[in-house]
């Protein structure tokens, strides 16, 4: 008696030749309102921390000094103010994530503290790297 069974495998061969990829992609109007939202969200945080410190109230922008997050949170806490440090570090990477800031870093010159002293110089190796910052950011949006 020959009772041979047919050998199962595990890999079934795919009826389908090529497999479609889902669209996932964003339409580019939603992509618009995106975009406006992170600005709007950007800018709510640099006005959390500028209606306490001035620098931050300019139109123009400042670089800023070496350490300055360990200064304004320092003195946000001696001066009881409803500031919390995870809004000082939103605010200040909102601030210093702008073209202008770049620009202003590329120009070199003055750094500036807490109240708009000077304090530090911006040097050609942060010049630089705010170059290189800017046009990485050309190249992402073209």
């Amino acid at each position: 008696m020959n009772n041979a069974r047919p050998v199962l495998t595990l890999k079934r061969k795919s009826t389908l030749s090529t497999t479609e990829v889902p669209d996932n992609s964003v339409p580019k109007s939603l992509q618009h309102v995106s975009e406006q939202q992170k600005k709007t969200k950007k800018q709510k945080n640099i006005d959390r921390i500028a209606k306490h410190w001035g620098l931050f109230n300019e139109p123009k922008a400042y670089p800023l000094m070496v350490g300055i997050d360990k200064q304004i949170i320092t003195d946000a806490v001696v001066r009881g103010l409803d500031v919390t440090e995870s809004n000082i570090k939103k605010g200040l990477y909102a601030y210093v994530n702008r073209k202008i800031y770049l620009k202003a870093l590329i120009a070199g010159g003055s750094r500036f503290d807490m109240n708009g002293q000077p304090n530090g110089e911006v040097t050609p190796e942060q010049q630089e790297g705010a170059k290189q910052k800017l046009v990485e950011w050309q190249q992402e949006r073209q």
